[in-house]
């Protein structure tokens, strides 16, 4: 029962990780993200301790990620298991949506965009 605890919780905080990760990364690729994808995201992970982030990226303000629920042009609905593998490329974002995995209302285009926001949270990688 402890392992099993603590895989739990370390799953838990993955989510939170991926945002914050997402959030420290947002004051330099930002304005370039902003300029791709032109649109308000909102995220319901399910099963996170911290379930709702507003993550606004529309051409009119200054692109931002918050906690909490607010009206968006797309909202994603997702596990906190699946949304790590979304997030971390260990999951097709199209099969999951065909699948039912991830469910997305508003509008699609942005949903297309996703991968975007994902790659600014994992950080520059190395071209060797």
């Amino acid at each position: 029962q402890i392992l099993l605890l603590t895989w739990w919780l370390k799953a838990l905080t993955m989510s939170a990780q991926i945002f914050a990760a997402l959030g420290a990364a947002l004051p330099a690729a930002g304005a370039k993200l902003q300029q791709s994808v032109g649109g308000t995201i909102a995220f319901n992970v399910t099963g996170a301790a911290e379930p709702e982030w507003f993550l606004d990226l529309s051409k009119s303000g200054t692109p931002s990620l918050t906690k909490g629920k607010k009206k968006a042009d797309l909202t994603v609905t997702i596990s906190d298991k699946d949304f790590v593998k979304l997030a971390m490329g260990k999951m097709n974002p199209q099969q999951a949506f065909m699948k039912g995995v991830v469910k997305v209302k508003g509008k699609i285009a942005l949903a297309m965009k996703l991968q975007k926001v994902f790659d600014i949270a994992k950080g520059p990688r190395s071209k060797l």
